[in-house]
């Protein structure tokens, strides 16, 4: 979040308490303002928006960080689908390998786990 704040306010030329206010803010109403000020393109306002939205809603209290990059990127993914504009297909190609790592990875974390656990039979026990 610190980045996304350094980033916006070194972009739009503003001071970060400025920014850090408008991102935070819960209604969201001057962070379009923003990405005009930082000349990001307006085709992103919607993949941001629901990135922040799920940090608002709790997301980031989700204790399995695999499983919450996955939550993230698939909401913000499914915003940005809806958004039909050109500029947003090279973020969606990004997302989508964004959500196929992720979902990889909490596959491997899940064999991980089962590998870890001890058997509930043995071979000799079960014959």
């Amino acid at each position: 979040m610190a980045l996304f704040e350094e980033a916006l306010a070194e972009l739009g030329g503003m001071p970060l308490r400025r920014v850090s206010a408008l991102v935070h803010d819960r209604f969201g109403s001057g962070l379009l303002a923003l990405f005009e000020k930082a000349k990001l393109p307006p085709s992103m306002h919607a993949a941001f928006t629901e990135a922040l939205k799920a940090m608002r809603d709790g997301f980031a209290e989700d204790a399995d960080e695999t499983r919450l990059q996955r939550r993230m990127v698939e909401r913000v993914l499914s915003a940005c689908e809806n958004a039909d504009a050109a500029e947003v297909r090279p973020l969606i190609t990004l997302l989508r390998r964004f959500a196929t790592e992720a979902a990889r990875e909490e596959a491997r974390l899940f064999c991980d786990g089962l590998a870890a656990e001890p058997p509930l039979l043995t071979y000799s026990e079960a014959a």
